[in-house]
Formats: structure tokens, C-alpha cells, sequence
């Protein structure tokens, strides 16, 4: 039997889940290497700071792996991300999170943001089939792993949360979709994404994708700690920093906690401009924000709107949201869609 799989590929992190088991890690790739790497502590290292994947005669370094340890790494922050093979890379190393000699072949559901939805045919044909990758143990690939993608359903992202909030895909008979005009406010790394869903149909017209999120605050916090304590870093370098509002130098910490707000600040305040000029705001019913950037700068948005909520879970929301669309879909689960939409009590 398929396994169903979500998996949000997104531009800063990727999220996978099987409703039993998720996983997340940074959307880095990096050149591999078969150069030892000693882990000077007695546990066993975690199976997602040691990513790498081999496919032909090419060897890759992913997330936390990619950081530490290739020469090259990057994110791919383009339009398309069809430079490379970057994004099947990400999408093979998480789905070889699940497999195992039961689950050989996969049925996934993932997103695009809104705007790019017109490349959903090319991605489809990109990820479906038969996939061999090598799995790297101790500098020597070891592990072959064939599986089969059967399906793949590719959605507009932002409703992978309105799934997640209102559709419950692994128990029967609980769907629950409410009335009104309600927008999905979906930050993430590079893009963030409009949905508008009326009485549970999503209106493509209403919806809406801009090339503003997390990276536009990074770069504003990666000049600033380049101009005020000399450090040059990547985006990806960021992360950890970003989170904890600190930053090492010549074994100091560093509070940046005033760089990070500000530049969270007018990153909440560029959003804000474009969803007041995509919706008049008085007209939906409620608002729903989520995903990582939605998260890190809701303080901001939830004031200026008054019918706004956070997401439960906004970092994964969209992965659990496919998921349940996708046990729905291929029929897991008893739910049933065509149930009359409710008002929300």
C-alpha cells in the first residue's frame, strides 16, 4: 500500500509528514564529500544533522549537514528553482525519511505558491516515477534505496493551512469547513502568498503571491551585522541567530535583539501594505496567519488586524494540511467534503 506523504518543499525549510512521523530541515544543499567527520560525543548523530544523498556519481550534503560541512552550499532562492536540480534533491532526501520495506511507493501531496501554480505540470513530471538515490554511511555509499512516486498532487500552498485548521484527514467524519470569506496570510521565506477561500472554494482571483518574506528581513539583519561588528554571513548561517536573537563574536554572545526586531518591523509593515492592496480587509470574514514568517512577525500583523488569528502550528501548517487533503483525497479516511459548510462555534 502507498504511503501518503505532505511535504512542503519551502524555500527556508522542508516539512514532512506522515501523520505518525515529521520531519524538518533546512532547505540547503551543499557538494558532498567523502572526507571523515568525527563526532566527538558519545550519542549516535541525529539522523537530521547527517543528511546526504547520492544520485549517479553525484554526491550532496543537505540542511545541516550542507552547512557544516560542504564547501558550497547555498538555498535556492530563485523564481522557478529550475537552476540545478535543488528542489528534487530536497523532495528525495525527505521522502527517504520514510522509507523503510513496507513503503516503497509514495502518494504526495505539496504546493507551489500561488503565482507559480502555471508550473505545476512541469514540477508533476519532474517527481513522478521510479527515483534510485544512494544513501552515504561512513564516507562510503552503502545504502540503495528504489521507491516509486505514484501520484503527486500539487496544491497552492496557503491552503495547505486552511486543511490543517478545518479539515481533519485521519479521523472519519470530522471535516468541518466554515462559512464566510476567509484569507490566508502565508509568510515564508522568500514569497508570501494570499488565499482567499469563499464557503470552502478557493477563488484564484482573490489570491495573490509577492516576493516578499523572511529573506527580505535577513538582508536587512545581515547588513546590519555587517556594518555594526564586521560579520559577513549567509542567509542560511542566520538561522540560529535569528531564533535566539544572539550571535557569537570572538567567543562573546551578543544580544541582536534590536536588529531583529527592526528589521521584522518593516517586514511586517511591506506585507501589511500588500494585503490591504489585494483585499479590503473589512470584507473577509476572518483572517488566518501562518507559516515560519507569519509566526516570527504575527505581534506585528495581529494588531493592525482585528479579525487576524495565528495559525495552530503556523510552521507546519501546510505539511499537516496536505496530508490531510491527501488521506482525503486517495480515500484513507471516511471524510466527506460535500457535507454543508458550518459556521464556526
Amino acid at each position: 500500500m502507498a504511503k501518503i506523504v505532505g511535504l512542503d518543499v519551502g524555500y527556508g525549510f522542508v516539512k514532512a509528514t506522515d501523520g505518525e512521523t515529521g520531519f524538518s530541515f533546512p532547505s540547503v544543499v551543499g557538494e558532498g564529500h567523502t572526507n571523515p567527520t568525527f563526532r566527538l560525543k558519545s550519542v549516535q548523530t541525529p539522523i537530521l544533522d547527517d543528511l546526504k544523498i547520492a544520485i549517479g556519481n553525484n554526491l550532496y550534503f543537505i540542511g545541516k549537514a550542507a552547512i557544516r560541512h560542504s564547501n558550497f552550499a547555498y538555498r535556492d532562492l530563485s523564481y522557478t528553482r529550475t537552476i540545478g536540480n535543488d528542489l528534487e534533491l530536497l523532495f528525495l532526501t525527505a521522502l527517504s525519511l520514510f522509507y523503510n520495506n513496507k513503503s516503497r511507493e509514495f502518494k504526495v501531496v505539496t504546493g507551489l505558491p500561488v503565482d507559480r501554480m502555471h508550473l505545476a505540470e512541469e514540477l508533476e513530471g519532474r517527481l513522478l516515477g521510479e527515483k534510485t538515490i544512494k544513501i552515504p554511511r561512513r564516507g562510503v555509499i552503502q545504502d540503495t534505496k528504489t521507491f516509486y512516486i505514484s501520484e503527486v498532487e500539487i496544491v497552492p500552498q496557503p491552503l495547505g493551512t486552511y486543511w490543517s485548521q478545518f479539515l481533519d484527514g485521519d479521523k472519519e467524519g470530522t471535516t468541518y469547513l466554515p462559512k464566510g470569506l476567509i484569507g490566508i496570510i502565508d509568510i515564508g521565506f522568500r514569497t508570501t502568498d494570499l488565499a482567499a477561500i469563499d464557503n470552502g472554494e478557493y477563488i484564484p482571483g482573490n489570491s495573490k503571491s509577492f516576493p516578499t518574506g523572511l529573506a527580505t528581513a535577513y538582508r536587512e539583519i545581515g547588513v546590519a551585522l555587517a556594518r555594526e561588528y564586521g560579520l559577513e554571513k549567509e542567509s542560511y548561517a542566520l538561522d540560529s541567530a535569528v531564533i535566539n536573537r544572539k550571535i557569537n563574536i570572538s567567543g562573546q554572545t551578543v544580544d541582536i535583539s534590536a536588529i531583529v526586531e527592526e528589521a521584522f518591523e518593516k517586514l511586517a509593515t511591506n506585507i501589511l501594505v500588500e494585503i490591504n492592496s489585494q483585499w479590503r480587509i473589512q470584507d473577509l470574514d476572518r483572517l488566518i496567519v501562518t507559516g515560519g514568517g507569519g509566526q516570527a512577525i504575527s505581534s506585528y500583523l495581529l494588531r493592525q488586524l482585528p479579525q487576524a488569528e495565528l495559525a495552530a502550528e503556523p510552521n507546519i501548517a501546510n505539511c499537516s494540511g496536505f496530508l490531510a487533503w491527501g488521506n482525503w483525497l486517495w480515500r484513507v479516511s471516511g471524510v466527506d467534503l460535500e457535507k454543508e459548510p458550518v459556521e464556526n462555534e
